[in-house]
């Protein structure tokens, strides 16, 4: 990282910090010229490619004295220098701000982007799953309570249509127990959303955005917490890293762990042995318990030679879930079960000015094997709500038995080169490849065929970006993309003895993207932008093969198309010098066909996917944030999207072409208004100590949608997802600079009846409380 590839020119490097504590976005200029960067979190900075000559370097950080050191570059030569900067209180026009925060320099790209610190929530009981929610545009729909299965909404887009990344490796296929809902705030940094339009350098066919997951990279830290709460929840939470600074060996490592019982209470419906609805009651959930755990370790080298870094690293995870009921809650199941472990070795590989100058490479491959079990086996008798078992003669809970393995084996491999052209000018290429090889068997049926035939997924994603940034107000990148998917599974037919058959089915397509990016700042303060992209999205495993439970299998899907229009600003104002307000709004437009969409039916606990030929998606979302001082921190968004059906005419199995009666109407199932709002205290920035007391307040809300389409039915039979507020609130305080932290939790405050996907309710008023130790954050 430190070392020059040019003899004629040199570089510097170093620490900036202040009283011994590294000082992040701390901004490294030299002066008078185009050359300038600012601290990484641990306080360090490098500056490369310095032409031979004096110069004058400037080190200025918001709230400390600026300094200028005089500098002399040599040909070849590599100096380290360290800078401790002093506390200065000014007024805020006297103050010039330079350097900029991570999250400020991720935000201030062309693309649509939100992203969120974690540091403000690292006392909190927030996973991914909560930071996430509390963004504009973001809806994250789970079953249940905690270790439920998941569906992601970003303006409208969701499941694989969004994709995920962790550290920038993708995440499609991890297992179960590596989601959202099982990494904890205490091990991420930030969270990057894309919206829309999807980076190169990403290497994914995402339709509608992608969210990229980054940990703490810090190279020297600990950071430990234990919480429990209702529902006879605990989890657990180790992160830590270790880098020698003289040879440049790293280790880091996580230890995640989650449990709960799930039994949280819920009005469901009491039902006789032909379905019949007797009664509706309260009762508790009886069959819902989860359990995880995930280790991930790396280690390696920064700073060589021949890497900035290169780590080594593998992820283990397993779980165990009782499954309480399907896509409906009209019947619960008391016996079928699900669990899945998963190994992931992982390599990172990143080295800037590989071979010659200004040409920068990274790589991130993974291997991922995962086993999951799927176990219905209970005959002759079914479970009400209530917990009773009841006679029945069907051979198992959800109508046929099964022991179902699934065996996955992954490789997924980003390849990343960058090259500066010129200051203004830069190229960039990616290529992503995921090879699929899912086996299964069924232990209750041996003599299947499908046991036989292995479902094979291969994805090769190519992409090419140009950038163009005249100066520092404009910015704007030219890409393409092509996608190219062979599939091969199996496909059972009915003949005309009515036998059903299983066959090998084969199928591949290659498609191409483009799109644009550009931003400009009108005023130092605001910032416009506006991207466009023709994406594609080609089907996943999941979809394609089903998952052995509640969604079955379709490998007659289509690619996914999308033309994508995001139109927005930001706009960031300092009053005085107490108060900063931050105003961001971002319009969107989308046009997709073949869209991949969950069926849903009121009657049944299966679900499949399936195409809808032409969507249309007109949205807008908006939010602001206040801060007063360190005290008082407001903030709320509000989204609002229409996504219509806009097909003329659709095709049926049975009739062939119709006229499409749903068009111009809703997609079900999908909140078309939600927002939320924030206030955050902190009295404890009164008195200037050492320790932190504050206090959070939350709020959520949803309007009531649709769970079928609009179109059929009576008003008083159709099933509405109702309109639905929630409040939670924190307690936390902070010993020793934040070292030693306690807080409280409360969710759903008032104890509201909360529902999500697909009318399943949520838990009710739940308290939690946290312990946690960290050092060298």
């Amino acid at each position: 990282m430190f070392f020059s590839q040019n003899s004629s020119k040199g570089s510097i490097h170093g620490h900036v910090t202040t009283a011994n504590d590294p000082l992040p976005g701390v901004a490294v200029v030299i002066k008078n010229s185009n050359k300038g960067t600012i601290t990484d979190i641990d306080g360090n900075y490098a500056l490369k490619n310095i032409n031979a000559g004096s110069y004058t370097l400037l080190i200025s950080f918001m709230g400390y004295k600026a300094q200028e050191k005089p500098l002399e570059i040599k040909a070849g030569s590599n100096q380290e220098i360290n800078i401790s900067l002093e506390e200065e209180t000014l007024e805020m026009d006297e103050l010039e701000i330079v350097g900029k925060s991570i999250t400020q320099e991720v935000t201030e790209q062309a693309y649509s982007i939100s992203t969120i610190s974690t540091k403000n929530l690292q006392n909190t009981t927030a996973d991914a799953k909560d930071v996430l929610n509390r963004l504009p545009g973001v809806r994250v729909l789970e079953e249940g309570g905690l270790g439920s299965s998941l569906s992601f909404s970003l303006n409208g887009f969701s499941g694989d249509q969004v994709k995920f990344f962790l550290d920038g490796i993708p995440m499609n296929n991890f297992g179960s127990s590596l989601s959202l809902s099982s990494i904890p705030v205490n091990a991420i940094e930030r969270i990057e959303v894309y919206k829309g339009v999807v980076p190169v350098w990403l290497g994914t066919d995402a339709l509608g955005g992608a969210i990229n997951i980054i940990t703490k990279q810090n190279s020297n830290f600990l950071d430990a917490s234990y919480s429990f709460g209702s529902f006879n929840t605990h989890r657990v939470s180790i992160n830590g890293a270790h880098t020698n600074k003289k040879t440049g060996f790293t280790a880091r490592g996580s230890l995640i762990y989650n449990y709960s019982d799930n039994d949280y209470e819920v009005n469901v419906p009491i039902t006789d042995a032909n379905g019949n609805v007797l009664y509706r009651t309260n009762t508790k959930r009886f069959h819902d318990a989860y359990e995880s755990a995930t280790a991930k370790i790396e280690a390696g080298v920064v700073n060589k030679k021949y890497a900035d870094q290169l780590l080594l690293g593998v992820i283990v995870s397993g779980d165990d879930k009782e499954i309480q009921n399907g896509a409906i809650m009209a019947q619960p199941f008391g016996a079928i079960t699900r669990d899945s472990k998963s190994i992931i070795p992982t390599l990172k590989y990143n080295k800037e000015n590989i071979f010659i100058p200004k040409l920068n490479l990274s790589l991130n491959s993974s291997f991922n094997f995962t086993e999951t079990n799927n176990i219905d086996t209970l005959s002759g008798v079914y479970y009400n709500w209530l917990g009773e078992t009841i006679p029945r003669g069907q051979p198992a809970e959800n109508g046929q038995a099964n022991d179902l393995e699934f065996k996955i084996r992954e490789f997924t491999n980003q390849l990343n080169l960058g090259y500066a052209i010129t200051n203004k000018h830069s190229l960039a290429l990616n290529y992503a490849f995921q090879n699929y090889h899912r086996e299964s068997y069924d232990y209750e049926h041996p003599n299947d065929p499908s046991n036989d035939l292995p479902g094979i997924l291969n994805k090769h994603v190519l992409g090419m970006a140009y950038k163009f940034q005249p100066n520092k107000k404009w910015s704007t990148t030219l890409f393409g993309k092509g996608y190219f998917l062979n599939l091969e599974t199996n496909q059972q037919s009915t003949s005309t003895g009515n036998e059903e058959t299983t066959s090998i089915y084969k199928a591949s397509s290659e498609t191409f993207g483009y799109g644009l990016a550009t931003s400009y700042f009108l005023l130092p303060q605001l910032q416009l932008k506006a991207s466009y992209e023709k994406s594609y999205r080609l089907p996943s495993a999941n979809e394609v093969f089903g998952d052995g439970n509640f969604v079955s299998a379709n490998s007659d899907l289509q690619p996914e198309e999308s033309s994508n229009l995001n139109v927005g600003a930001n706009l960031g104002l300092h009053i005085g010098k107490d108060h900063h307000i931050t105003v961001e709004s971002n319009f969107v437009y989308r046009n997709a066909d073949n869209l991949i969409y969950q069926v849903v039916t009121v009657s049944s606990p299966e679900t499949n996917y399936s195409n809808l030929a032409k969507i249309r998606t007109l949205g807008v979302e908006g939010s602001i944030d206040y801060q007063w001082k360190n005290l008082l921190n407001l903030g709320a968004s509000i989204t609002y999207q229409n996504i219509t059906d806009q097909a003329d005419r659709v095709y049926n199995d049975y009739s062939g072409w119709q006229t499409n009666f749903n068009k111009g109407y809703r997609l079900p199932n999908t909140p078309y208004l939600f927002g939320n709002a924030r206030a955050v205290f902190t009295p404890s920035a009164l008195l200037d100590m050492n320790n932190t007391l504050r206090i959070s307040y939350f709020y959520n809300f949803n309007k009531e949608y649709f769970l079928s389409w609009a179109k059929y039915g009576s008003a008083d039979s159709k099933t509405v997802i109702p309109a639905q507020s929630s409040h939670n609130v924190e307690l936390a305080y902070s010993l020793k600079d934040e070292t030693y932290n306690i807080s409280l939790e409360c969710r759903n405050l008032t104890d509201a009846r909360l529902y999500d996907k697909y009318y399943l309710q949520k838990p009710g008023r739940a308290f939690y409380i946290k312990l946690r130790y960290a050092i060298g954050r």
